[in-house]
């Protein structure tokens, strides 16, 4: 048979790229490749990548093979349907179609569900006898020991790099919003070393793409893979977690086996979004040391962080691009956190009805889709395009990339993502984010002697301890709810005079420049002085009453309550009893 298999183009968006781009800085998919090294030799098989050549409908074929992510499954429906109306029939998998295989159905004749290796040979001897199945489902999880080269000659020469292998499949860990566990499963699988390297040395002295969902995902495998790739003096870049930071040997053979860049999930700041994604292997208190140490060993970081998650408000953007820009990452990629078909967090959002568009074209992360919990839907746009434009402008160029290694293929690439940047909107943030910003910043604590513990101890000596580890700053982290127009500022540590006064100035200038309620959260707060209560409630009473309905306190009383029995535990022994009194 004559088999077409055609990888369709992301299409009608500023993130589709030129071919300039795709020569400077992009890569192939390893699917179709992968799909026509499982095809035995009697057939026929070629390649059409629309992000380089046109389809040709008029082709004379036997069987045309689909695949796409969620964002190109329209147009591999559209593709499909002109093969269909000729009678030359198609079939899809991938992710999208695995996930949603009922609608893909609708738009092709078979799908694939699953990983193709277990089931290929058997849909091809079916289409040759006329016996082509709707559906075709992969039972349980293939081997990656023996199987086939990717038929990378049947790619032209139009990406920077076609030389791309495969080492794993699947994911150790389970985030919510991801759809490789989905697809590739959660048990973490690997290629024999030995044949890995076997197919790396055809590119020995060349740069190579590990095509890989996270190849430090077993330790173990990913130290034996890089010492046997030494000898091939190979130059490569690949997708892997955090984790590596923390494993020195690790990252000392990555670097040793040429390792270059690693596209690296930091995700967010917020340890609060990392839990709610089941992201927990991510320490954002060990961001800033694990960037050192993968900078020291000459490997580049595209750092990867997605805005919209349920604890983002509008502060994330120039948070995020301050991070990025302190730490030197010399490339960053932002994403809008998108719903993906099959994924845990599709799931939950479908069922609370936060999902309000499903044309899939749109679920590239560039697109709002849903509603976020604390942004408006404009909010998220517009803070995701400001970021984009914040990050590549020169300015941040080169504040990120002044002291890099390899600095001119640094700048090179980040022109290249500057031009694709600048196709899109600019974006712009309110005045609600500077003022977070303004809001958000520490305040240093002095009268330290004045302090009273407010949680509460049953003796004087374990209030003694808890005052020798008094914190020495009153750390405030303000949330706006722009749905609800609430703005909570939680406050964390001690509370003097001194910053009981420049909080109080934070908090008017937002009752002056916005119409947000306030709740002032004090739960988190170990010492308090008398006079900081004083100030806050006593002096300023008939100022709090006149705005009540705009402010109000949480965990204030209960704070203070505990003061008081502290001080209580201090007077027990000096306090004139009754019988002292009637001596």
């Amino acid at each position: 048979m004559k088999i077409r298999l055609i990888d369709p183009a992301l299409k009608g968006t500023t993130r589709e790229h030129t071919k300039k781009e795709l020569k400077s800085f992009w890569f192939p998919h390893l699917s179709l490749t992968m799909l026509a090294g499982l095809t035995p030799n009697e057939h026929e098989v070629q390649i059409t990548d629309e992000n380089v050549d046109k389809v040709d409908f008029e082709e004379d074929v036997d069987l045309v093979g689909l695949t796409g992510m969620t964002i190109h499954a329209q147009r591999a429906y559209e593709i499909g349907g002109e093969f269909r109306k000729r009678g030359i029939p198609v079939v899809m998998g991938g992710v999208h179609a695995s996930n949603l295989p009922n609608e893909a159905k609708k738009n092709v004749d078979s799908v694939v569900i699953g990983e193709a290796e277990t089931v290929w040979a058997k849909l091809l001897q079916d289409v040759q006898s006329g016996n082509l199945k709707p559906f075709y489902k992969a039972e349980g999880l293939c081997s990656l020991k023996g199987i086939p080269h990717p038929r990378q000659d049947l790619l032209k020469k139009a990406y920077m790099t076609t030389n791309c292998i495969q080492t794993t499949r699947g994911c150790p860990f389970n985030c919510s919003y991801c759809s490789v566990t989905q697809f590739f499963g959660h048990r973490y699988r690997f290629r024999p070393v030995e044949e890995v390297v076997e197919e790396a040395r055809q590119y020995a002295g060349e740069f190579v793409v590990f095509i890989d969902d996270n190849i430090v995902g077993n330790p173990r495998y990913a130290k034996d893979l890089f010492q046997a790739l030494v000898p091939l003096n190979i130059k490569w870049g690949s997708q892997g977690s955090l984790t590596m930071a923390r494993d020195n040997e690790l990252l000392k053979l990555a670097a040793e086996s040429g390792c270059r860049a690693m596209f690296v999930g930091f995700e967010s700041l917020s340890q609060k979004n990392l839990k709610a994604m089941n992201k927990t292997i991510n320490k954002v208190n060990e961001y800033s040391d694990s960037i050192k140490k993968i900078h020291d060993h000459g490997i580049m970081i595209n750092g990867a962080f997605i805005f919209g998650l349920d604890y983002d408000d509008e502060s994330v953007f120039e948070r995020t691009v301050k991070f990025v820009e302190d730490n030197k990452i010399e490339l960053a990629t932002y994403h809008i956190l998108t719903p993906l078909p099959g994924t845990r967090f599709y799931q939950q959002i479908e069922k609370e009805g936060r999902i309000f568009d499903k044309d899939w074209s749109k679920y590239n992360s560039s697109n709002v889709v849903f509603k976020p919990k604390l942004m408006s839907e404009e909010t998220l746009q517009n803070g995701y395009n400001w970021a984009f434009r914040k990050t590549y402008s020169y300015r941040s160029m080169m504040k990120r990339l002044m002291f890099a290694t390899q600095k001119a293929s640094r700048l090179f690439l980040n022109i290249g993502y500057r031009r694709m940047v600048k196709r899109g909107p600019q974006g712009e943030l309110s005045s609600i984010a500077s003022l977070l910003k303004k809001i958000n910043e520490s305040i240093p604590v002095k009268e330290i002697n004045c302090l009273i513990p407010t949680v509460q101890s049953h003796s004087r000596e374990k209030i003694r301890n808890t005052m020798a580890s008094a914190e020495k700053f009153l750390h405030i982290n303000a949330i706006e709810n722009e749905r609800a127009r609430t703005l909570t500022i939680n406050l964390e540590g001690s509370l003097d005079i001194k910053a009981a006064k420049k909080l109080i100035k934070r908090v008017k200038s937002v009752l002056n420049s916005s119409q947000e309620k306030i709740i002032l959260d004090f739960s988190e707060i170990k010492f308090f002085s008398p006079k900081a209560i004083n100030l806050l409630i006593v002096s300023h009473y008939d100022f709090l009453l006149r705005i009540k309905d705009r402010i109000k306190f949480r965990k204030l009383h209960e704070q203070i309550s505990g003061m008081v029995e502290n001080l209580k535990s201090y007077l027990f022994d000096l306090e004139l009893t009754e019988e002292e009194l009637n001596v």
